[in-house]
């Protein structure tokens, strides 16, 4: 019977895939015992059935954060928190504000092993007690470390060159195609750092949107990108 039930979990987990967590961000520093405050958008967030929690990463790349839970949803725009004892702290005007509205959408350890895309409830895997962002490899079928992560970097899934904004997805992919990128997309849980791209093709990229010079990628030559939280650009390893 417990293996029928396993077996049945599996299948449902299989048919849902995994949801992307999604953010918003600090409109006003807060202070660290504040309880209410303003963000950008209180969608997707409830007080109750679920009571959403905000995993709050200040901008600039610092790895752990602050889960609170919100009390209230004041208006579309505001919320009321209550604040925990571990980790409270103050927070800098633009802090990405994760949504946790699941006790499965965040965890207390960093994962091992294997794992399978479409049976990963969530992505990223984020451990609150030392921010690490985790994601399921379709490349190596296993957990790699994604932002706010120090360990050695994989590749995810490859990435299409696009004429266009392209979504950064991991620290570390592969770009294929040719065309001219004007611009990367910051993932829901991004808050400072860099990235990687294993470039197959000789994709360009403008200074339509947020990257701070033009570039031509070399195919098999590593091109990364540093972001500046304080211009908001992107600043490539080489043009």
């Amino acid at each position: 019977m417990k293996n029928t039930l396993f077996a049945l979990a599996i299948l449902a987990a299989s048919a849902f895939g995994q949801t992307a967590l999604t953010s918003t961000t600090l409109t006003n520093a807060i202070t660290v015992n504040q309880q209410t405050f303003a963000v950008a958008s209180t969608t997707g967030i409830t007080a109750s059935n679920p009571q959403t929690k905000l995993y709050i990463l200040d901008v600039g790349g610092q790895g752990r954060g602050e889960l609170v839970t919100v009390t209230a949803v004041n208006s579309t725009t505001s919320v009321t928190v209550a604040r925990g004892a571990t980790f409270r702290a103050p927070h800098v005007a633009g802090s990405v504000a994760v949504l946790i509205n699941s006790a499965q959408a965040i965890q207390s350890y960093d994962p091992v092993g294997s794992c399978t895309a479409a049976n990963t409830l969530y992505t990223p895997w984020i451990n609150q007690n030392n921010g690490y962002q985790w994601l399921c490899s379709t490349k190596t079928g296993a957990w790699v470390p994604g932002f706010n992560n120090p360990l050695p970097h994989s590749p995810t899934a490859d990435v299409a060159s696009a004429a266009g904004l392209v979504t950064v997805t991991s620290p570390l992919f592969h770009v294929t195609g040719t065309a001219a990128i004007t611009g990367w997309t910051l993932p829901a849980t991004f808050n400072g750092g860099s990235f990687c791209t294993i470039p197959d093709g000789a994709y360009t990229t403008t200074t339509a949107t947020n990257i701070a010079a033009a570039t031509t990628a070399v195919a098999g030559q590593l091109l990364c990108f540093q972001w500046s939280s304080a211009d908001t650009k992107w600043y490539p390893t080489y043009k």
